[in-house]
């Protein structure tokens, strides 16, 4: 019986061609990727299609794109991805190939999750991008928190939300990153779970907003592409600069006149509430353009960007906060998703990876670490 995966198969054309390139064997496959020969036979007559892992770890030691080893048919069941993106970088789609494999991964879980599976969470029925319409639904999740006025939104409180919407935290390690991979967001349409890669390297005010901006997306699932980071980004303003503190904020700028006093002003607003000057500076401008008043000008010559560079260097990033300025043990980066974030991830991993008898090379394909961190990892869970 042939057992391939109904929407995907192998492009063993391009495979085959690789294998010849790279002087490589079947046996040599098999030995790489810890299956048998009959196994990697069977994926290149396509009588077999490799499990999620396997197929990525395959990709990678071929040196193919997921859009050269597969042949993909779209599925209104497959992963849904979304990257946190800076400016308008472009998202390659060998990086959403690869997050859409790992949700693969991910939706073996989801029985080890101690969410009810028999509703789904609230969403919202229209989300768009119109100011008012933005303003109202961040306000009631203010309203859910017990925030008013310039109360700050605090950490706790956002990640209170995240468990109510069947969505899990996964804090990584990934280094300053400049472009877009400080946030992966992979939702699972089939169980109707979303899954939140956040970057633990990130500067703190930064990360509250990404955090603002991830549960964007859990509030409106049935987006995608340009639209739903749009409609996440303005949502995570909106949130955490509420539209009254926007609208005293620019009344004060502009009696302040200059441009250094206004600088100085953002980033004590900034700091109030744990956010980025920018973040500010956006929320106050996008509050004077509904209001048909003039904008407050700071990018001329690019005065808030580098005040808020300057600004981010006076504070520690989340995993300097988390473990004290070091590298956390194995053990302490198992227990910070559940002792911080409230994230079941590694209490189901555990469970899968033991009712499943699964190496360590699981671990290595659903968290993208080298497969030493991997094994230590797996050392210590199971």
């Amino acid at each position: 019986m042939n057992s391939r995966a109904p929407n995907k198969r192998l492009n063993l054309e391009r495979i085959n061609v690789q294998l010849e390139e790279l002087g490589l064997t079947q046996a040599q496959v098999s030995s790489e990727l810890g299956v048998s020969r009959e196994a990697v036979s069977k994926w290149l007559k396509n009588k077999k299609f490799p499990r999620p892992d396997k197929l990525l770890r395959l990709a990678r030691f071929l040196q193919l794109s997921f859009d050269q080893i597969v042949t993909r048919i779209e599925s209104v069941d497959e992963p849904v991805v979304a990257f946190r993106k800076k400016g308008r970088h472009k998202i390659s789609k060998d990086y959403v190939q690869d997050a859409k494999f790992t949700g693969a991964l991910l939706q073996k879980l989801v029985p080890y999750l101690p969410f009810d599976c028999f509703s789904q969470p609230p969403s919202l029925i229209d989300p768009k991008l119109d100011y008012e319409y933005v303003q109202q639904v961040a306000k009631g999740i203010r309203s859910e928190i017990g925030a008013s006025g310039e109360l700050e939104i605090q950490f706790q409180s956002l990640i209170s939300f995240f468990n109510r919407y069947h969505a899990v935290i996964i804090p990584v390690f990934w280094g300053n990153k400049d472009q877009h991979e400080n946030a992966l967001h992979i939702y699972l349409p089939k169980t109707r779970t979303t899954w939140i890669y956040l970057n633990l390297d990130s500067k703190i005010h930064d990360f509250k907003f990404w955090m603002a901006h991830e549960l964007g997306h859990v509030k409106s699932p049935d987006l995608k592409e340009d639209m739903a980071e749009d409609f996440a980004d303005a949502f995570a303003g909106a949130l955490l600069v509420d539209k009254e503190t926007a609208k005293k904020e620019y009344v004060h700028l502009r009696r302040l006149g200059t441009i250094p006093k206004q600088i100085i002003r953002l980033k004590h607003i900034a700091e109030a509430l744990v956010v980025s000057p920018v973040t500010v500076y956006y929320e106050i401008n996008k509050y004077a353009q509904h209001a048909n008043k003039p904008k407050i000008e700071l990018e001329t010559n690019r005065e808030i960007f580098k005040a808020a560079t300057n600004f981010g260097k006076e504070y520690p990033t989340i995993s300097q906060v988390l473990f004290d300025n070091r590298k956390p043990t194995p053990l302490e980066y198992i227990s910070c998703p559940k002792k911080t974030f409230d994230s079941p991830f590694f209490d189901a991993l555990t469970a899968f990876l033991k009712d499943n008898k699964k190496p360590a090379g699981f671990i290595q394909s659903v968290l993208n670490l080298p497969l030493v961190d991997a094994q230590l990892l797996y050392e210590e869970l199971c």
